[in-house]
């Protein structure tokens, strides 16, 4: 099955140095951090990365830009946290004073040994409460329980930027230009009809070949999608082809604006699940 995603391109928000403490020890020592943050460079997100704790309690927190959905995912790695699948939302509790918010996991996972939360703050008021605020609080039910103090702030933020700077640049993109437009590219036409069912390649359907295609469209300033790029494959070709020959065929936009209100040409990034319907 073919599944257009919505997206939104927010603007960018700070993110902080943090140092956790252990889950159902709120109130203990936080661990050192072993490291400062680290940026992975990806095809079409930057990610943030730092470890905390020692060999026996470990965590590693990733937090990045997500095209797709607009926000920024959070995920939170490590043996040491509880094992609860159905868990179904956390709540992050932003300093003394700022209150909490409750955010619904988007998924649970377990990778040689590894456990995983993740979570979506769609709107960016995550990060604009860390960078106000100087501590954090993630729990919910079943014994998490994780708090991180706030810690290089000014690092992180400009470790992110230069990287997204860079990825903008690759795409063909001016950062400035993209940063300070007043209204991204939008779709003209109902995205969830640009790849359907129908348009399965016969051989991939018969081979049951699935994965996930993610796309970046080139939008001119009148709003027609001039060149297609894949910037996450879904492991095989020929999926990845046809979802570009699709959406440069069918997808319509409502061109970006920038600052001035002028139509410009911009970009606009979305993904195709391929699954054969069961």
């Amino acid at each position: 099955m073919g599944l257009i995603d919505r997206i939104s391109t927010a603007a960018l928000l700070a993110c902080a140095g943090l140092a956790l403490t252990a889950p159902g020890a709120a109130s203990a020592a936080a661990p050192v951090s072993r490291a400062q943050w680290g940026v992975d460079y990806g095809a079409f997100r930057c990610q943030l990365i730092r470890h905390f704790g020692d060999a026996s309690q470990a965590y590693r927190l990733a937090i990045s830009r997500d095209w797709t959905f607009g926000g920024y995912q959070w995920a939170l790695y490590g043996a040491a946290l509880p094992l609860h699948p159905s868990m179904k939302s956390v709540e992050i509790a932003l300093g003394p004073s700022e209150g909490a918010r409750r955010f619904k996991f988007d998924s649970y996972a377990v990778t040689e040994g590894e456990r995983r939360f993740a979570w979506h703050d769609s709107d960016g008021l995550l990060f604009k409460g860390l960078r106000e605020g100087d501590a954090v609080r993630i729990t919910s039910v079943k014994n998490l329980d994780v708090s991180l103090e706030l810690t290089n702030l000014a690092a992180a933020v400009e470790a992110l930027e230069t990287c997204e700077n860079d990825m903008f640049a690759g795409w063909g993109f001016d950062a400035k230009m993209i940063r300070t437009l007043s209204r991204q590219a939008e779709p003209a036409n109902y995205a969830g009809r640009w790849v359907t069912n129908d348009d399965y390649p016969h051989l991939d359907f018969a081979q049951k070949n699935e994965g996930t295609t993610t796309f970046l469209l080139t939008v001119d300033a009148g709003g027609k999608a001039t060149h297609c790029r894949i910037v996450d494959t879904s492991g095989f070709s020929t999926l990845d082809k046809q979802t570009c020959g699709l959406v440069l065929t069918r997808a319509a936009f409502h061109p970006a604006r920038d600052a001035e209100g002028q139509a410009v040409a911009s970009f606009y990034i979305n993904r195709v699940r391929w699954q054969v319907p069961r």
